[in-house]
């Protein structure tokens, strides 16, 4: 099930996609099923892919908001019963690098009861993180926001990020609910996805997570060599067809340096708690060492020098390996990059460029100490483990108080 929000800048990306997946169609053991919504399009569609686009099973669907979670919820249950499976997967291809302003439009209309809000204000919005969104209900959130300040603040600091968690998830449940089993692969052909908070929301509901530590290229994920793999396999389990994503989606890129740098990584939630139990070591580990002279800024230096994201998200792996180098948390450190080894949460992960060089794969929200936290991620069932305690112990560390 690739579920295709193209009503954006990537509603070209959609078109090509939707042919890759053409070229191999559904067959007897493995179905595709797509929704896709475009900027030219009159209806959004659900269609059950067909080699060569012939023999499609396909659907008007109107104009279906695709920044809705209940969108998304609909397709999957449409289907399931179009295209009943053993096993299912589920890719999530939304936005990636900017709302349009017919989004944009559609979103002000929904929040035009708070005067402060202006269309130039809008305007911006399409610069900063929140254009990142998966879920328009995220934008709205942030648009409803009192002042400018906090809503330029909301923008910026990852909170997008954590409210499209939450969103997420909600789906997941009630997708888990109505198929009667977990889904085998959650995939996410968007920006930004591979951190460990979405993973550990998900993780009653899905059996294996694929996703980007970077922002992707809008060429997204080589759909025609995923699908024939997955054809010649169509038994593999959701950990199995993670991995077919990792390699073939970093094959796909290794003579196109100019769309470097690019992440990809598939995790598998059975072995998930112990690897949250290392990053819970790492964690207590790290408070405890704020009340030393100058390990604050040790951290602060270890931060500093690892791989980041877009939304302060950090890469464990540098990380971890920055503040085993600064003498800080060493077992600990140590702890979450072994665990980090393909093998165990990591099922498989690539990289390409400089940049990201030494990335392990899983990323988590972790601010610059003079960032102000977002009032959202206490709310994110990770966070509530003692990653936002050692946060805020940080940044407390940091200023002095």
């Amino acid at each position: 099930m690739v579920y295709m929000a193209g009503f954006n800048n990537l509603t070209d990306f959609a078109t090509k996609d939707l042919e890759e997946m053409r070229k191999v169609g559904s067959t007897d053991e493995v179905k595709v099923a797509v929704f896709i919504k475009q900027l030219d399009r009159k209806s959004a569609k659900h269609i059950v892919v067909g080699k060569d686009g012939q023999g499609e099973q396909s659907e008007k669907v109107g104009d279906a908001d695709s920044g809705n979670p209940q969108t998304l919820l609909d397709f999957v249950r449409w289907a399931a019963k179009a295209a009943p499976a053993e096993r299912y997967a589920l890719v999530v291809w939304n936005h990636g690098s900017g709302w349009q302003p017919d989004d944009l439009d559609e979103l002000y209309a929904h929040v035009r009861g708070n005067g402060d809000v202006t269309p130039r204000e809008l305007g911006v919005r399409a610069t900063q993180e929140v254009a990142r969104s998966l879920f328009a209900p995220t934008v709205e959130k942030i648009l409803s926001l009192p002042t400018a300040g906090d809503r330029a603040i909301a923008s910026d600091d990852g909170t997008g990020h954590s409210l499209d968690t939450i969103e997420l998830n909600r789906v997941l449940k009630k997708a888990h609910d109505e198929l009667d089993a977990p889904l085998a692969l959650l995939g996410m052909d968007a920006c930004l996805m591979s951190t460990f908070e979405v993973a550990y929301e998900a993780r009653k509901h899905v059996a294996a997570v694929v996703g980007s530590e970077e922002l992707e290229p809008g060429d997204g994920w080589p759909y025609t060599p995923i699908l024939k793999a997955l054809n010649d396999n169509p038994d593999m389990e959701g950990d199995d067809l993670g991995k077919v994503v990792v390699e073939r989606y970093l094959k796909s890129y290794e003579r196109r340096k100019g769309q470097w740098p690019v992440t990809m990584c598939a995790v598998t939630t059975a072995q998930l708690d112990g690897f949250a139990d290392a990053v819970d070591g790492l964690a207590k580990a790290l408070r405890s060492h704020m009340r030393e002279e100058g390990d604050a800024a040790k951290v602060i230096r270890a931060q500093a020098r690892s791989a980041a994201f877009t939304g302060d998200l950090v890469d464990l792996r540098t990380f971890c390996r920055e503040l085993r180098a600064a003498g800080v948390v060493k077992d600990s450190a140590g702890e979450v990059i072994d665990a980090l080894k393909p093998g165990r949460y990591v099922v498989d992960e690539g990289h390409l460029g400089e940049s990201v060089e030494g990335c392990g794969g899983v990323t988590l929200y972790f601010p610059p100490p003079l960032t102000k936290i977002s009032p959202y991620y206490k709310d994110l069932a990770f966070a509530k483990r003692g990653w936002d305690e050692f946060l805020r112990s940080y940044q407390r560390a940091v200023r002095g108080e």
